[in-house]
């Protein structure tokens, strides 16, 4: 596993979360939460991961970097990881906060072409941490389109989806999606101690 004990970590707190609360009030359709995620959302999501030994891992929606700082501890070390965020404010805190991760500015239905111009292998797995209940039916299908056109046919595609809207979140236009494109959808674990809270879905063979 990888990660670097030495490294400092950011202070719980202060930093990351404003800069989260800031792009939600500014750009409530795009930055979907009002804090920073929590460890233990992070830790849920980098076990629901089935690490390829090498190869490479997108993170996509990247904010911060609250959970990409999970995923790299985790990650073997031979596998490449690549984080996505498409707001430029956000992604400017991601740098200050994770100088060694490799960020690109774009949005993740372009997920193939970035990987493409970025010389990064097709990913085995997308963890898609983007606010999918904001997207408009449009975004959500091109993103989910981008994530299928990156994955192998095995891939492995994760997200979370807050707690709230869980009890309507089957019979939403994205959970469809979900659905028409992956064989296996399943929700792993409920994580109560992030703000709000959220259940953690793994999804993988896509049709």
């Amino acid at each position: 596993m990888s990660g670097d004990p030495g490294r400092p970590k950011p202070a719980p707190g202060a930093p990351a979360r404003n800069t989260v609360l800031r792009q939600f009030l500014a750009r409530p359709r795009q930055v979907g939460a009002v804090r920073a995620s929590s460890p233990q959302l992070g830790q849920a999501i980098a076990r629901a991961v089935d690490w390829p030994d090498h190869g490479s891992v997108v993170e996509a929606g990247a904010g911060d970097g609250a959970i990409t700082e999970v995923l790299l501890e985790e990650k073997p070390d031979d596998l490449r990881l690549m984080a996505v965020e498409v707001n430029p404010i956000c992604a400017e805190a991601f740098r200050r906060r994770l100088p060694e991760v490799h960020l690109v500015v774009d949005d993740l239905a372009r997920l193939p072409e970035i990987c493409a111009a970025e010389g990064l292998p097709p990913p085995a797995v997308v963890v898609a941490t983007l606010p999918w209940s904001v997207l408009s039916r449009e975004r959500q299908e091109a993103a989910l389109d981008g994530v299928c056109r990156s994955l192998p046919p095995d891939g492995q595609f994760i997200f979370f989806v807050y707690l709230h809207a869980l009890p309507l979140w089957s019979r939403t236009g994205f959970a469809r999606a979900i659905r028409r494109r992956f064989r296996s959808v399943r929700r792993t674990e409920t994580i109560w101690r992030n703000v709000p809270p959220a259940a953690v879905f793994a999804c993988r063979s896509r049709r």
